[in-house]
């Protein structure tokens, strides 16, 4: 699996608890197990803390996001992934 594949299947499945549609990145973050302070790691090694990424990649315009798919995808073509 590519990296891009394994970050899609790790932020989808993280956010399994986040009720999309969102209308904030803290509708995000209450979904989240640690919120701001999760951490995205990717063969064993962590490459980011969500909280940081989320303020580099997401907007205020992006809302509403409808779904965890959609975020993921948004936050890796923003990234270059």
């Amino acid at each position: 699996m590519n990296m891009r594949n394994e970050l899609f299947a790790k932020w989808v499945a993280a956010m399994k608890e986040v009720k999309f549609p969102v209308l904030t990145v803290d509708e995000v973050f209450s979904g989240l197990p640690k919120g701001s302070d999760s951490n995205i790691s990717v063969g064993g090694l962590v490459v980011c803390n969500t909280g940081d990424l989320f303020s580099r990649f997401i907007k205020p315009t992006d809302f509403p996001i409808e779904s965890a798919e959609a975020l993921a995808t948004l936050i890796l073509d923003r990234a270059g992934l």
